[in-house]
């Protein structure tokens, strides 16, 4: 009886409260961009090989307005993280870069970027390239290339 009530109570008392404000970075665009993501989809064929590589993401601090600004990452569909590119409380901006697994053979990587409310993709053979930045330019991003070291 008394946990009836105490739902009773905070029923009533979430009644009065506005619902949040929708938050900015939550655009039309960016959840169409993540609804297409799941058709992207790209398996691994059984005992393929996977290649190591690594993406750097610097920073739009020229375009970041907003505190919670970020960029998302997929690899053939699967997301890899989402991270914080926005100035941090301490005024420095985060350093952003982090190691993938490419399938052999062709791969894909999008990223979005909240700042310019876009997407960018790039098509990768990893017999040839497995390293990137993500350079920000004034209305969004550059990816370039990083070549494979030959043995």
């Amino acid at each position: 009886m008394r946990t009836l009530a105490t739902l009773a109570l905070l029923s009533l008392a979430a009644c009065g409260k506005p619902a949040p404000p929708p938050d900015p970075l939550d655009t039309a665009e960016y959840n169409d961009w993540k609804q297409e993501q799941i058709r992207r989809r790209l398996p691994m064929a059984a005992g393929g090989l996977r290649v190591p590589g690594h993406i750097d993401v610097y920073p739009p601090e020229q375009r970041s307005k907003n505190r919670g600004d970020f960029v998302e990452v997929f690899m053939n569909g699967e997301r890899i993280g989402k991270y914080n590119v926005a100035k941090l409380p301490d005024g420095t901006w985060p350093k952003v870069a982090f190691d993938v697994d490419f399938n052999s053979g062709p791969n894909t990587f999008d990223l979005w970027d909240s700042s310019s409310n876009r997407y960018y993709r790039q098509q990768v053979d990893s017999r040839y390239l497995t390293g990137f930045l993500c350079v920000p330019t004034a209305d969004g991003y550059e990816i370039q290339e990083v070549r494979k070291k030959e043995d």
